[in-house]
């Protein structure tokens, strides 16, 4: 299970104190496995190599992995610049989907105009589509009641979004502009909790690590992009 950790850096920051003392991320108090949740049993073990790859640099970094002493189940340690799953950091697949999803920029735009070793069109496509199913299909209602229960007064009425009237395949369609609905009340939430805990902050950029946050505290697995192609993807909301 991915356990995401806050990590205040960068990846080559990551990677330096990596080499410096060691996997710079602290041992969660307890398991997250749901059926055990013991506390103080987690030791570390081992560590695995991954991808890390920005616009300019494909890094290689260490991963901490955990085991539970009191259930047996395996954990790893991600740290919140990354996404399960996904090579490149979240800053660059925050940035794909809001120049599309959010800005309305076609393809052509995002390929010729991100720098030569971005993803290919291809990969590009594969995000949007991915988060869209995520946000979309998956995360919506959890979002939506959680939003709800916070501030039960909000507003939850989307304005209508001109940019996906391009889009011909009605489904696809719907899926954005549930993704589009999601990020806006991600937006509030995000707001209804900076007024309960002032301190927290997270720049624009960092939007989508706060939503793995989140995730995460309402036991949901910490993911926004979720390929509806591979086996084991969820057919039906959280």
């Amino acid at each position: 299970m991915v356990i995401v950790l806050p990590f205040a850096g960068s990846v080559k920051e990551y990677i330096a104190a990596s080499l410096r003392q060691g996997i710079p991320l602290a041992l969660p108090d307890d398991c997250p496995n749901p059926d055990c949740r013991a506390s103080g049993t987690l030791i570390r073990w081992g560590t695995y190599e991954r991808r890390a790859a920005t616009e300019q640099v494909d890094y290689r970094i260490r991963i901490q992995r955990l085991r539970c002493k009191s259930c047996g189940r395996t954990h790893s340690l991600l740290p919140d610049f990354l996404h399960p799953h996904r090579h490149f950091v979240l800053a660059l697949l925050y940035r794909i989907v809001a120049l599309y999803l959010i800005e309305g920029w076609s393809w052509e735009n995002l390929t010729s105009k991100l720098p030569g070793t971005s993803p290919a069109r291809s990969t590009i496509r594969e995000w949007v589509g991915s988060f869209a199913y995520g946000a979309g299909q998956l995360l919506l209602d959890a979002l939506l009641r959680n939003l709800l229960a916070l501030a039960p007064d909000t507003e939850m009425s989307t304005p209508p979004v001109h940019h996906f009237q391009r889009i011909k395949d009605p489904r696809k369609r719907r899926l954005l502009e549930n993704a589009y609905s999601f990020w806006l009340s991600a937006e509030a939430l995000y707001a209804q909790v900076k007024t309960r805990q002032p301190r927290l902050h997270f720049r624009a950029s960092d939007f989508f690590s706060f939503l793995l946050h989140w995730l995460q505290s309402q036991s949901l697995p910490p993911r926004l992009y979720w390929s509806s192609a591979l086996p084991g993807t969820p057919t039906t909301p959280f």
